[in-house]
């Protein structure tokens, strides 16, 4: 259920999500929305006063949102996102930002996904046939990539095919290697053990470390 409220002068979209299984209620600010979840239904009077009672943190939550959907990470830099009405769709870098000319704004993450799988599949196109020689395995392993959060990428030894998560194209190349060689070590060990990792690190020197640096780092999730 999607309210609009105005709460000291400022309008506000709020989504309302009720979870009977939950004990208490949930606010949160995401995508320019409150979103509330709540295991009962809210009247109009309480949402507002809800809202007063959280309005600072709210404003400044909303801020911080605005600002951070302004950037967009790419190869491991940050560039400025500039998003432009145009009669044709097209994703491009140019000097210090990454423009977007859409013919509907509705469409702007589905081409930051397409422009993001793009630069992966160049990727894989570009490195994978001499890291299939250094693991002696054969040219018929397939690729996939998909929208996730929960991981950067599973490997399916049985089917010969790796999914590299679509959000890997924030990260610096050294950093996407580090993921498509751990996954291609999954065709000698399954699992992860102490032989895979002392495996991982002869193919892929200072691998450790350079998922530790990754592990370090935080990328705009609106992207």
């Amino acid at each position: 259920m999607i309210y609009n409220v105005k709460v000291n002068n400022t309008d506000f979209i709020v989504n309302i999500t009720i979870k009977r299984k939950n004990r208490r209620i949930y606010l949160r600010v995401k995508d320019g929305q409150i979103h509330i979840t709540t295991p009962t239904r809210l009247s109009a009077f309480s949402i507002s006063e809800m809202i007063k009672a959280n309005f600072s943190s709210i404003i400044k939550a909303m801020q911080k949102t605005a600002k951070v959907e302004d950037e967009i990470h790419y190869l491991g830099k940050k560039y400025q996102l500039v998003i432009k009405d145009s009669s044709a769709d097209f994703i491009y870098v140019h000097d210090c930002s990454i423009v977007i000319e859409t013919t509907n704004r509705n469409n702007v993450l589905q081409l930051i996904e397409t422009f993001y799988t793009t630069t992966l599949k160049n990727i894989v196109k570009n490195y994978v046939p001499e890291i299939l020689i250094k693991f002696n395995l054969p040219d018929d392993v397939k690729f996939g990539y998909k929208n996730v959060k929960g991981y950067f990428g599973e490997c399916y030894p049985k089917s010969k095919k790796i999914i590299l998560a679509t959000r890997l194209a924030k990260y610096d190349l050294k950093y996407i290697l580090s993921v498509i060689y751990h996954e291609f070590a999954h065709f000698k060990y399954q699992n992860h053990q102490a032989e895979f990792y002392h495996y991982l690190e002869q193919i892929y020197p200072n691998y450790r470390k350079i998922q530790r640096e990754m592990r370090s780092i935080s990328y705009n999730e609106v992207y």
